[in-house]
């Protein structure tokens, strides 16, 4: 568990239980706007819970989530980073992928790649763009498989290339 100060406001980050599935599943919902967050059922989320991480605001209620996916020894994806939109902007994002980064070191993850339509806001992590080619097939082939659990509106972007691939690698030291 760690706690964050953004403001005046604490904020618990901690492993998600199933017990968080609905609230995490109701995060992304809220954020359906929000054309590169892939929106992920409640039975996945379930499945993959042990992924997930959520910030808790000083009442308990998880008010955000992001996942750390391995996909292989040296190999992880941060995907679901999520914030309620009236609490966005206050660094609960930023705490997230700082810890996803450090739960990743410590389990001596080389590098965390992600896909987004907002590289920007990455960069300030340091990842950097990469071709998707780059990644292992069994990776490719898991993302393509999540596109068409989307809503079918948001197949087209994803398949054309919308998204920026971007990875980050945690040995070299730069990963703030």
């Amino acid at each position: 568990m760690q706690n964050g100060i953004e403001g005046n406001r604490p904020w618990t980050i901690e492993s998600a239980t199933v017990k968080d599935t609905q609230a995490i599943v109701s995060i992304f919902v809220a954020n359906q706007d929000d054309a590169g967050l892939f929106q992920e059922p409640e039975g996945q989320v379930k499945r993959n819970v042990r992924d997930f991480l959520v910030a808790r605001d000083p009442n308990g209620k998880v008010v955000a989530c992001a996942g750390l996916h391995r996909d292989s020894a040296e190999l992880a994806e941060i995907y679901g980073v999520a914030v309620l939109p009236e609490l966005q902007g206050q660094g609960i994002g930023t705490i997230l992928m700082r810890k996803c980064k450090e739960q990743a070191a410590v389990v001596q993850v080389a590098h965390l790649w992600l896909a987004t339509i907002k590289p920007e806001y990455f960069r300030r992590y340091s990842f950097r763009p990469i071709s998707r080619w780059r990644l292992p097939a069994s990776v490719l082939l898991r993302k393509l498989a999540q596109v068409f659990q989307q809503p079918i509106q948001r197949w087209v972007p994803v398949l054309l290339g919308r998204h920026t691939f971007m990875k980050c690698n945690l040995l070299d030291g730069q990963h703030s």
